[in-house]
């Protein structure tokens, strides 16, 4: 179907839907992590290339596109690169090429959308359209370690380019195919890595008394928090360690123990009121078992918190796709949220419906949503105030 602008600009959204689809099954068989994206991001740069666009590196592996209207102010559309370390087991034609590498979390999805948003930016200089803006289409490595975002924000680019807002998607598979979410303010969890360790002394299980039992104390710490928790947070929040190593041998008492978890919280406050309660319970876990509890809570990234202005000057455009507003934030985490630390921003979840969860290795969505999401970034372009 063939929409029209008012402008006079039209897009072929069936016609460039086929394009993005081959993209997406393109980029699935290459999937990289981190920042080690180099055949990812030579695919994406040999598309970019067709476009009237400046293309230029950023943190290394990071690719910009700007189309240049000759406006003041440019608005950033992003999307993220790299995949997960995970064996892919979907049989699909398209399957990763990559051992042990799988985009099992739509980026792949995310970056054909934008290569096909750059099409039709690439359209409107052609056709002379009057925009209001400029436009930075950001494609950005390491989202799942969480230090791409982090390192960009480092850069002066938002200067550079008087950069005025920023807006991202992120399929989401909970959701109906087509449907498009989001909210004003808190969207999406702050996520913190802990890891709590504990340091006794090891003994003879025949002779325990001259030993400092750190699995034990682990243990404790584990349910004494979890009930602290249940009982005495109210605001929604995850506290949860999904990883515990302990000892050397089974009839030796355990010198030593380490706890791997996450947090997922909304507000500072909750935060700091879970940070104490940890602290506090290895000190007494520290007197009543004589071993020595350190706590790390220094990974972390904020919450994906949407800026209500932004949104509000936003939503208009959005009346004309299949957009709900979301009733309350979710659990996941996004390193989005430290450019929202810097710039007004707004973040979309893209509903593919397939119910598959994220990061599983059978992964997989109807790449012919994706158009939604291009539908979404045009919208925001020629209609934002």
């Amino acid at each position: 179907m063939i929409h029209g602008l008012s402008a006079g600009v039209p897009v072929d959204y069936e016609a460039l839907s086929e394009k993005v689809i081959k993209y997406r099954r393109d980029l699935h068989q290459i999937p990289e992590l981190g920042f080690l994206v180099y055949k990812t991001g030579a695919y994406v740069k040999e598309k970019l290339s067709a476009f009237d666009c400046e293309l230029s590196d950023i943190v290394t592996t990071g690719i910009l596109a700007f189309f240049d209207f000759g406006c003041e102010s440019t608005i950033i559309f992003r999307a993220d690169m790299d995949a997960l370390p995970i064996e892919e087991a979907t049989g699909l034609p398209y399957a990763s090429k990559n051992p042990g590498c799988m985009h099992a979390c739509g980026h792949d999805g995310h970056m054909a959308g934008l290569i096909g948003f750059a099409e039709i930016l690439d359209r409107y200089k052609k056709e002379g359209y009057k925009a209001g803006y400029n436009a930075l289409l950001l494609f950005q490595p390491a989202e799942e370690t969480i230090d791409g975002a982090l390192r960009i924000c480092g850069t002066h680019i938002f200067d550079r380019y008087n950069v005025k807002a920023i807006f991202g998607l992120h399929l989401w598979p909970m959701m109906a195919k087509g449907e498009i979410a989001s909210r004003p303010g808190p969207m999406m969890a702050r996520s913190t890595a802990v890891n709590v360790t504990f340091e006794g002394v090891s003994a003879h299980c025949g002779e325990p008394q001259k030993g400092r039992d750190a699995l034990a104390a682990a243990c404790r710490f584990v349910s004494d928090i979890y009930s602290y928790k249940e009982h005495h947070v109210r605001e929604r929040s995850v506290l949860k360690f999904g990883r515990m190593e302990s000892g050397n041998v089974r009839n030796a008492i355990s010198p030593f123990a380490r706890l791997e978890g996450t947090m997922r919280t909304f507000y500072d406050n909750t935060w700091e009121h879970l940070v104490f309660a940890m602290k506090k319970l290895a000190s007494e876990i520290e007197e009543a078992f004589g071993v020595k509890v350190s706590i790390d809570v220094s990974k972390s990234h904020p919450a994906v918190v949407n800026d209500e202005k932004l949104y509000a000057d936003a939503k208009p455009a959005l009346m004309d796709l299949n957009y709900v507003e979301l009733r309350r934030p979710v659990l996941i985490a996004e390193d989005f949220s430290f450019f929202e630390q810097q710039l007004p921003g707004v973040f979309f979840f893209v509903g593919t419906g397939s119910g598959i969860p994220l990061h599983s290795d059978d992964y997989d969505f109807d790449d012919s949503v994706i158009i939604e999401g291009v539908k979404l970034f045009n919208a925001l372009f020629t209609e934002l105030p």
